[in-house]
């Protein structure tokens, strides 16, 4: 009996060569993205705990330095080595009649793999109303 195929040694071997770099860049694309997303949550809880920090606190205390200290610190808690690469500002305004805290801070990120492209920095603004203080 003689065979209608031919024979298929290594075709397996092309097949897996040809997918792997597929297969790796998706992988690394999720590891980067999931770790970006990842960093990003901790800097905007940063920037919340700043906010909330600056929005509870007296307001002769000034409110917009006490956030600007408290959001570097809570960087610095989680993982951020802010040696003046980033950027955190408050501002003392008023919404509608309420007086309230701004904070916003920019963070250089830094991908975990590097293969797929990533943004350069990561961003926060946050707005609380600041809490009445005064004793009536």
């Amino acid at each position: 009996m003689t065979k209608l195929l031919p024979p298929r040694r290594g075709a397996a071997a092309v097949e897996f060569a040809l997918t792997l770099p597929v297969v790796l860049v998706i992988a690394t694309a999720i590891l980067d993205y999931s770790w970006f997303l990842n960093r990003s949550a901790d800097v905007l809880t940063a920037v919340r705990e700043g906010t909330r920090h600056g929005a509870t606190i007296e307001q002769d205390d000034d409110p917009g330095a006490e956030a600007v200290t408290h959001t570097e610190a809570a960087l610095n808690g989680y993982g951020f080595t802010c040696s003046g690469s980033c950027s955190v500002n408050a501002f003392v305004g008023e919404v509608d009649g309420m007086a309230t805290v701004s904070v916003q801070a920019t963070v250089p990120y830094g991908p975990m793999v590097g293969l797929v492209p990533t943004p350069e920095n990561m961003c926060a603004t946050l707005v609380m109303a600041l809490e009445d203080q005064s004793e009536d």
